[in-house]
């Protein structure tokens, strides 16, 4: 009977983990890793993954887009999440002529939570955390035309029970390069082979365009989910000078943490950030709002060989 009540109690607290994170992500409750925007730049431009022709790595973008990276890069970024949720990544990318071969490791760590018996009293802690390890290639199919893939292996550990899956993402993009217009297909996180709950499957549709005459870049961005619903990013970089941008962004995460209370989820899916560039290092800011669930700011740093 002890026991049962300790399994009990176990359950309970990582069900109410998964219900806060959910709420966040508005998302299935497993898998959150694979739905987080790691790319510092994609975070705070609304979240849009479809297409970054900036020349920089793109963790857990559109495959594609490593195709627009010129040199060998090294990444590493930190993501302070909300309810004591840090996230970790490390990526590379290297370019041999018209291919190009990427790597990302990403790690979530949702921290310590208690077991506890009938009484309440704590027996033992135990811990939870997501971890995800994938290879890509991209290469340059014609002067307008670029593609690329991935296949990732998703890892969850939540005290003794460890769950694993494999995953790819396959990205296409469509570049002119006289008017800097710029459109891209994006399939993230399908399965390989069978899995026992709800797959975080994503396909992302969105553009990005260089204005003519404004020093601005804007991207927009269609985004059909696994739950069978549609929601929209859109992000603008402000390009003030070649060391220095401003980010701003905007998604429908407002209408989907909506409960009642609209003042509280106002500002939902706004985000903003910044990137410095300074002799081959460059540092990407941002940071997202999700309404009453509170602030979510991350960091990264890229060295460009």
């Amino acid at each position: 009977m002890y026991a049962k009540v300790m399994k009990s109690q176990y359950l309970k607290s990582a069900l109410l983990l998964l219900i806060m994170v959910a709420t966040v992500f508005s998302e299935t409750p497993s898998y959150q890793l694979l739905t987080f925007p790691f790319s510092t730049r994609a975070a705070a431009m609304g979240g849009t993954r479809a297409v970054d022709p900036s020349g920089n790595l793109d963790i857990q973008g559109n495959p594609a887009d490593a195709s627009f990276v010129e040199s060998i890069q090294v990444q590493a970024g930190y993501v302070n999440h909300i309810v004591g949720i840090r996230g970790y990544s490390t990526a590379g990318v290297l370019p041999m002529e018209r291919h190009r071969l990427t790597g990302e490791l990403i790690y979530f760590d949702y921290g310590l939570f208690d077991k506890t018996d009938i009484f309440g009293n704590t027996q033992s802690t135990f811990d939870y955390h997501e971890l995800a390890a994938a290879l890509g290639y991209a290469f340059k199919f014609s002067e307008a035309i670029r593609l690329g893939g991935r296949v990732g292996r998703f890892q969850r550990v939540a005290d003794a029970s460890s769950h694993g899956e494999f995953y790819y993402d396959l990205g296409a993009v469509y570049h002119k390069e006289l008017d800097s217009l710029t459109f891209g297909v994006y399939l993230a996180s399908a399965k390989l082979g069978e899995s026992e709950e709800p797959f975080p499957t994503q396909l992302r549709i969105g553009s990005s365009k260089r204005l003519s005459h404004l020093p601005l870049r804007l991207n927009l961005e269609g985004i059909y989910g696994f739950d069978e619903l549609l929601r929209f990013s859109l992000g603008s970089e402000i390009l003030i000078h070649p060391s220095f941008n401003v980010r701003l962004g905007i998604n429908s995460n407002r209408f989907d943490l909506q409960t009642g209370v609209t003042e509280a989820d106002f500002i939902a899916g706004a985000s903003a950030g910044f990137s410095i560039a300074w002799q081959g290092i460059y540092i990407e800011s941002a940071t997202q709002s999700f309404g009453a669930a509170g602030w979510i700011s991350q960091i990264s740093l890229t060295y460009r060989l």
